[in-house]
């Protein structure tokens, strides 16, 4: 074979890889806690969490959080909640945003140390 020809195999194969590598940039610190997007997303999760289980849990603060571009359509949130209970604790939620259905989903909600 020709060495162009093996050159446009070799750049068709990896261009592909290039593109997957690009989605998912990893998890990057959001300052404003108190956006207020940022809050109605955490008193989401812990509605959609006492929904479930019938806790009972009041939404106090985000404590911090942390987004992931999924990719065009959807972006992952890492939210520590403070909030009041029996006891007062911490909890880490993960809420998946589509951003076409204008929609969030809880994937993960779980008692964490302050």
């Amino acid at each position: 074979m020709r060495p162009q020809i093996l050159l446009l195999l070799l750049f068709l194969a990896v261009l592909p890889l290039s593109a997957i590598a690009a989605r998912g940039q990893g998890w990057k610190q959001i300052e404003d806690v108190d956006d207020p997007r940022i809050k109605s997303m955490g008193e989401f999760a812990v509605a959609d969490f006492n929904r479930k289980t019938h806790a009972g849990l009041i939404f106090k603060a985000v404590l911090t959080v942390t987004d992931d571009v999924v990719d065009s359509e959807k972006t992952g949130y890492l939210l520590h909640l403070a909030v009041e209970g029996d006891p007062p604790s911490c909890f880490d939620t993960v809420v998946l945003e589509f951003r076409w259905l204008d929609h969030w989903e809880v994937l993960y909600f779980d008692s964490k140390s302050c």
